[in-house]
């Protein structure tokens, strides 16, 4: 085997950075299906095995900080709870809409990669609940990123294929259903997170033009 050179992994993030990044650009631009282009990217650089080691490990940054622009949970509280998206009604159709930083708080948190990567962030009251890791990982693996499987985790089936968010929109025409799907809307704002959050890692002359999309 032949190990990589920090330069050469250093080049590999700047290739990942952009890939995501106009993954996000797209989506912005009305192809919401690059958000499983941006679970496989993620998955790159974020998640680690028994087998395979993310793109931040072999940097040595794993122990970075994670910007947390989602809306927390209330202890107590019986509704749905969905922390990185928006609902938007109008025109004659529903849309989720990431939150980018659009609703967030004035002054984001940073957290820990272990605490950001399992925060719940979907949970429909009903025992179904999915974290960043449940959906970056699902769509990926899953769910149209780098595979497809004939059946899905249950959580994340659950939640995407049978509404158990119990979430309804009729337009006036009487059309049902939404016009989007709302984990490529969460898929999107994670990337926006990892994004900015590696803007403020990697601040080295050589990453500043790889952040423009």
């Amino acid at each position: 085997m032949v190990r990589q050179t920090e330069n050469e992994l250093k080049s590999h993030l700047k290739e990942q950075i952009q890939f995501l990044s106009r993954s996000a650009k797209l989506y912005d631009e009305g192809f919401i299906n690059e958000a499983k282009r941006m679970s496989v990217q993620l998955r790159i650089l974020l998640h680690d095995t028994t087998k395979s080691t993310s793109l931040l490990t072999q940097l040595n940054k794993k122990d970075m900080l994670f910007y947390d622009h989602s809306w927390d949970d209330t202890p107590g509280n019986l509704m749905i709870f969905m922390g990185l998206i928006a609902i938007e009604m109008g025109c004659g159709k529903g849309s989720f809409l990431p939150l980018l930083d659009k609703w967030s708080e004035d002054t984001p948190r940073k957290k820990s990669f272990e605490d950001w990567w399992n925060k719940i962030v979907l949970d429909d009251r009903n025992g179904s609940i999915l974290t960043r890791k449940n959906l970056v990982l699902t769509v990926a693996d899953q769910d149209g990123g780098a595979h497809i499987d004939s059946k899905l985790d249950t959580a994340y089936g659950n939640i995407t294929r049978h509404n158990s968010l119990r979430l309804e929109f009729v337009s006036f025409n009487g059309k049902k259903g939404f016009s989007n799907r709302i984990e490529l809307a969460s898929i999107r704002h994670i990337a926006y997170e990892v994004l900015i959050s590696l803007k403020d890692e990697f601040t080295e002359d050589e990453f500043i033009d790889c952040f423009k999309s």
